[in-house]
């Protein structure tokens, strides 16, 4: 019983080092490569926590950072990818998780933690690094998609009206 789980306890950490643990961040010295692709899971989408309206939105990004174009699209964006919600989560079908307000992917951006993805101010900061201050959103879905575009004039509106 004891030789089981030790032997369980090893097969479980050479997983979690090899990175095929979804969620796990593979030590800063192994490259990161794409999400292991025979590995699927079940796509689930959650909104939780405080729903911040267009115009909260707009403050947090400004504090971010975003200015101009950039502010307006920093708003749509997080409109398009969690409705406001401070904890919305996208769990993906590759294992992957999109977390918080801009719906930071845990994969392809590991430095961001748990902690900084839930806390708005935090996860306005690492939109901000992520997206070029603003200049690039191509690592968003709903840019890409182009369904950040109905959210448009609840930005510029929320970014145009004095607090």
């Amino acid at each position: 019983m004891i030789q089981a789980l030790s032997r369980l306890a090893a097969v479980a950490a050479s997983a979690l080092l090899a990175g095929s643990v979804p969620g796990a961040v593979p030590p800063a010295h192994v490259q990161a490569s794409a999400p292991v692709e025979h590995e699927k899971c079940k796509s689930v989408s959650r909104s939780e926590g405080d729903q911040y309206s267009a115009a909260q939105l707009a403050k947090l990004a400004k504090d971010a950072g975003f200015t101009g174009d950039g502010l307006v699209n920093a708003v749509a964006v997080a409109l398009a990818e969690s409705s406001g919600f401070t904890h919305a989560l996208l769990v993906n079908e590759n294992c992957t998780r999109d977390r918080g307000l801009w719906q930071i992917n845990d994969y392809w951006h590991p430095e961001v933690t748990e902690q900084q993805a839930f806390d708005p101010v935090e996860n306005a900061k690492a939109a901000f690094d992520i997206s070029s201050q603003g200049a690039n959103w191509d690592q968003w879905s709903t840019w890409e998609s182009g369904a950040y575009k109905d959210y448009l004039p609840d930005a510029e509106q929320a970014v145009h009206t004095p607090a």
